[in-house]
């Protein structure tokens, strides 16, 4: 009978449906990971409650995501990603209610030659989306080629998103950038590297584009009050060069963070009207602590910043700031470590910053679900009063469906 059902559940993979409720495995994270979102990102709830689908291709992510089609736009979901997943230059607009989970292994990634004029690059550009969670999701491209703005992943315009565990590789323009006004962002145990050369010779004219983490696109941009930012227990690893990040106009938080790449012209920018706030975090590497910040908010009128450096490993307390703007110092609710603890824990293996998490099957073989998933289960008497879900005897069960529709039948309990 559990061979039946599994041979039954591997031929609705095609159909992206779970026959498996998963769950992240809480016995294995780190002691310091909260395992939610906070700071400015604390009210993102992503597809929590919605239909749990499983994902491994394309095409089911652009559909389930609400891409393709226009339907599940703002419908709750929770998508497990299987499998390497190709991806080129997609573009999500207006989507909302998302959690997107990789399973141990998967990836999404664009293999294309970023040098070659036919080819697409970046991987996911995210555009006025909202309520949106990514965790344990590696997104692999083919190396830094100043050609064009495409990312491994961009927020454009986008608010209340969480990226927790991901592994960004190998970005052509950047690994990560949020700019155009993005807001309430929180950035957890995410790794930042390159593992291939840079190319050369690209049209942008930077030989060298490995910069990680651009926060703000312009310094004339409309982001006042925006791009405000929660890091927390990231990890910029080898090949980074800069922008780790390089912030514009937001408040940003970056907080037990782990600096190693050994190539670093700097870690962290301060571009115009920045407002930092850099806490207990490990500059390791002799190019990490020979400049753990650099100012860039030097171009004619757009010369404002703030950044304050406290309790961090490598790199002294230190104020500095121009201009008229108050020093940003969070106080929301967290909670931290001392530095000293931040190159052992972001950098562990098993539970540490990247795609980390151990996602694991919660119910084993279970009665495999249709397409459409019940959202909603009320329960009804026979003369219409609702009661409980305990309740015996004749009892109206009333589901809403996913697929919008309303199922009702009797059952003798």
């Amino acid at each position: 009978m559990k061979k039946t059902l599994l041979m039954l559940a591997a031929a609705l993979l095609s159909m992206t449906v779970v026959a498996q409720q998963y769950e992240i495995d809480t016995d294995k994270l780190s002691q310091y990971d909260q395992n939610k979102p906070f700071g400015f990102g604390a009210d993102i709830t992503g597809g929590e409650g919605g239909e749990v689908v499983v994902v491994t291709n394309n095409s089911q992510f652009r559909t389930h995501m609400g891409i393709s089609d226009a339907t599940y736009r703002s419908t709750k979901k929770i998508i497990y990603l299987s499998g390497t997943i190709s991806m080129s230059g997609i573009g999500a607009s207006n989507i909302k209610n998302k959690t997107v989970i990789g399973l141990p292994g998967s990836a999404l990634v664009n293999n294309q030659d970023p040098t070659k004029e036919s080819s697409t690059t970046g991987i996911l550009t995210l555009s006025k989306c909202s309520n949106i969670i990514f965790r344990n999701v590696t997104f692999k491209s083919q190396g830094a080629y100043d050609r064009d703005g495409n990312d491994n992943l961009w927020l454009n315009t986008c608010s209340n998103i969480w990226i927790d565990h991901c592994d960004f590789q190998d970005g052509v323009d950047g690994n990560f950038d949020c700019t155009n006004g993005s807001d309430n962002i929180c950035v957890t145990w995410c790794r930042f590297r390159y593992l291939l050369d840079p190319h050369p010779g690209g049209s942008g004219g930077s030989d060298d584009h490995r910069f990680s983490n651009l926060w703000g696109g312009g310094d004339s941009a409309e982001d006042s009050g925006k791009l405000n930012t929660t890091f927390a227990n990231c990890w910029w690893d080898e090949g980074c060069k800069q922008r780790m990040p390089r912030v514009r106009f937001g408040k940003v938080h970056v907080l037990n963070c782990l600096y190693s790449s050994t190539i670093a012209d700097y870690c962290i920018g301060a571009g115009y009207r920045s407002n930092i706030y850099v806490e207990n975090c490990a500059f390791t590497s002799d190019a990490a602590k020979k400049t753990p910040w650099a100012c860039y908010a030097t171009s004619g009128s757009y010369t404002d910043y703030n950044i304050q450096l406290v309790g961090n490993q490598g790199a002294a307390d230190e104020t500095s700031k121009k201009g008229s703007i108050t020093q940003f110092v969070p106080t929301y609710e967290y909670a931290k470590y001392d530095a000293s603890l931040v190159e052992a824990t972001v950098s562990n293996t098993t539970n540490g910053a990247g795609a980390t998490l151990t996602v694991k099957d919660a119910t084993a073989i279970s009665t495999v679900m249709t397409q459409s998933a019940p959202l909603s289960t009320t329960y009804y008497d026979l003369k219409g009063q609702q009661v409980g879900a305990d309740a015996k005897g004749m009892v109206i069960v009333k589901q809403h469906m996913s697929d919008g529709t309303v199922q009702t039948r009797k059952v003798v309990r």
